[in-house]
């Protein structure tokens, strides 16, 4: 009788206990955005922890205080844990299945960190300093809890583009501690010309790094569990090298400083010594990218026409040649592998989403036979990184990776966060294809996956951060969670608490408005590239009041709307600088984007004001279009200010551009003129019709 009345009573505690800890972590994620989000939280009963009650850190099996920043940098180390007490201790037997995983408690007002190896706690250390962070922002306790963590992916780097601008030195060092706080584990930079190569100076921008300065970089970087590896472009993407007039011999294409000639030796020795460099600089690095892609129409020296080799051969020449390089200088070459599938006629079904499956599997069943017979020139050793920036999940993509696997080749994901966008990325920072290949990447057992930021529109790094977070967010556990999910994790993690809440975002505002900026000025034309060949809207004609506006209707009801949404956006970033704890620059990044984006529709707004201006006020509508144009300066100072806190804006007096084969929007002018381009061009037309007016006015 005991044990039937007790039985029933033992399941009415575990159902109540249950649900009160489930109520207890939904509270605790209400309030504790953490990110990364950890594999498991558990809630603990007893007491936990105010941050301001912090008084120490004891190292138990830990010889060297791991580096600590935030709220943890200035605690002094003690002999015994305790209350208000951080113990590290190392735990070669932790039951986590990755040397990166740690466990987290907070329990009896103190915090205890295990981790199998230092990269372990370092990334404890990073939750509790997210932990600490939210509960001061909201002043409240780090309730009791336990977190088990670990990632899925192992290889978690990010892309720093260097072609076309350089940052002020502090900037990278500000890079690598958000990097890290979010459990990012490398990053792969592309140097091109900006660093001080000692063994091919001419390539060397005048204001490169040097191999001194970036390997102190590299060594901040390493001390927080970041690996930073070199990207030199070679074979193609190789006009930061064959622009010079002593490289020229060196060309596939003589016309064109595009492209490396595989089979001229002295192409090895210039480009061996820019990895012997490279290689210096980035002294903790395991990989060197070689580059590779986009090669175009390979074999044009007389050389590769007299070989009688195919593209395919030529191009695998040369990876032969560069991955045995890499591997002498203990370093895993990785390469851009779209030449692999567009030399085989495979390339458009690992990026058309518009393809039928049958079509992909017929043209996989025709041309991968292609693909088979020259397995034996594809380098084992060497990493195949299988790129694709917006649609990793399909059917073609998906047959690539398993040609790889299928035939014991190592490939990577590169996904991206900044494809080519002006000004802003673009997609909600390219979500939904960051989200599919990190699922892919874990699915798939890739070994590892690069989210890239391109520089070809050079915009700054603070807009990226969302995508880089997303990125951070996937590649370290992924949920399938919606990007509105995502990005409020993120606001509450860059920003604070209070700008968790979706009425507080203004980023995804801010793309919205930025199509109409790209071509409101003009009737042929778009911002992606720079065109020295394009048409600008026209401009009334004081004998014909009103035929402008009519012409240009939907130009200027887009830029009502354009003035509708640069108002909103105003607001709410003025009420995110007003509540935000963290990351303030990045707020006047994006308010400085804002009121330049704004100015092309105000400009139109005032053009239609003259148009449409009855008579003897011509004068006053002129006068203030005259105005207008003239603070425009003004605008681009302000604008400038901003950007150059942390970036070097301009290329160095006697700086020589390259071919722009790509039309690189950054690679327009040597000066900041490319970043307005056709506000300038407006302001000049503008300023000509000006002078004419005056003499027809009224």
């Amino acid at each position: 009788m005991y044990l039937k009345s007790i039985i029933p009573f033992c399941v009415l505690v575990l159902v109540l206990t249950t649900t009160a800890m489930a109520a207890d972590l939904a509270d605790f994620q209400q309030h504790f955005r953490i990110l990364p989000q950890p594999q498991k939280t558990e809630m603990r009963s007893g007491k936990g922890l105010l941050p301001s009650a912090l008084r120490g850190v004891y190292l138990l099996n830990v010889v060297e205080r791991p580096v600590m920043s935030g709220a943890l940098a200035s605690l002094p180390l003690r002999k015994n844990g305790g209350e208000g007490i951080v113990t590290l201790q190392l735990q070669e037997d932790l039951a986590v299945p990755s040397n990166e995983g740690y466990v987290l408690e907070v329990s009896g007002g103190q915090v205890t960190i295990q981790g199998r190896q230092a990269a372990g706690l370092f990334y404890g250390i990073q939750t509790l300093i997210q932990l600490i962070e939210d509960a001061t922002d909201q002043q409240i306790e780090i309730p009791a809890c336990r977190i088990t963590d670990y990632p899925e992916i192992a290889y978690r780097a990010i892309h720093l583009d260097m072609k076309h601008h350089l940052e002020t030195g502090h900037y990278y060092y500000s890079i690598i501690d958000r990097l890290a706080n979010i459990k990012v584990n490398a990053i792969i930079i592309e140097f091109e010309d900006k660093l001080r190569y000692r063994k091919a100076p001419v390539v060397g921008s005048a204001n490169a790094v040097s191999i001194e300065e970036f390997a102190a970089i590299s060594r901040y970087a390493q001390e927080r569990h970041i690996e930073i590896s070199p990207l030199i472009q070679g074979l193609g993407h190789a006009s930061f090298i064959l622009k010079h007039e002593e490289y020229k011999k060196l060309r596939d294409d003589p016309a064109s400083d595009w492209v490396f000639d595989p089979l001229n030796p002295e192409t090895y020795d210039l480009q061996f010594a820019l990895y012997e460099d490279a290689i210096k600089a980035t002294p903790y690095g395991k990989y060197l990218h070689v580059g590779g892609d986009e090669v175009g129409s390979l074999g044009k020296s007389d050389l590769s026409k007299k070989s009688g080799m195919k593209p395919l051969e030529l191009q695998m020449y040369w990876l032969k040649k560069v991955t045995e390089f890499a591997l002498a200088h203990n370093r895993i070459p990785i390469f851009w592998d779209d030449m692999v599938f567009k030399l085989a006629d495979l390339y458009q079904t690992t990026y058309d989403d518009k393809m039928p499956t049958a079509k992909v599997d017929e043209l996989w069943k025709n041309n991968q036979a292609t693909l088979d017979k020259n397995v034996p020139l594809f380098p084992k050793n060497c990493v195949y990184m299988r790129w694709n920036y917006d649609t990793p999940a399909i059917p073609g993509n998906r047959r690539a990776i398993d040609w790889y696997k299928a035939h014991n080749l190592k490939v990577m994901a590169a996904t991206s966060a900044q494809p080519i966008y002006p000004m802003l990325p673009r997609n909600r920072s390219n979500f939904n294809p960051i989200k599919d290949y990190c699922s892919l990447t874990s699915e798939k057992k890739m070994d590892g996956i690069l989210c890239t930021a391109w520089d070809d529109c050079s915009v700054h790094f603070e807009t990226i951060w969302r995508g880089i977070y997303d990125f951070g967010l996937f590649s370290w556990n992924y949920e399938d969670i919606s990007e509105p999910q995502a990005h409020t994790l993120f606001r509450q993690r860059f920003y604070s608490p209070a700008m968790a809440d979706a009425s507080m975002d203004f980023q995804n505002a801010l793309e919205d408005a930025l199509p109409f900026w790209e071509t409101a000025l003009l009737k042929e034309g778009d911002r992606d590239n720079y065109h020295k060949d394009f048409k600008l809207v026209d401009l009334p004609d004081a004998s014909k009041p009103g035929a402008w506006s009519a012409a240009n209707k939907n130009k200027i009801e887009g830029a009502r709307k354009a003035v509708q949404k640069y108002t909103a956006i105003k607001e709410k970033i003025k009420k995110a600088q007003e509540v935000s704890s963290r990351n303030q620059y990045a707020l006047a990044v994006m308010e400085q984007i804002n009121e330049l984006q704004i100015y092309s529709a105000m400009q139109l707004l005032l053009l239609e004001q003259y148009d449409n201006a009855a008579k003897g006020t011509r004068k006053t509508s002129l006068a203030q279009v005259k105005t207008f144009t003239e603070n425009f300066e003004k605008l681009r100072t302000q604008f400038e200010n901003v950007y150059g806190e942390t970036r070097i804006l301009g290329n160095p007096e006697g700086y020589q551009l390259d071919s722009n084969f790509h039309h690189h929007l950054a690679n327009g002018t040597n000066n900041t003129d490319w970043m307005y381009v056709y506000e300038l061009a407006m302001n000049k037309k503008v300023e000509e019709w000006m002078s004419r007016q005056v003499l027809t006015n009224d």
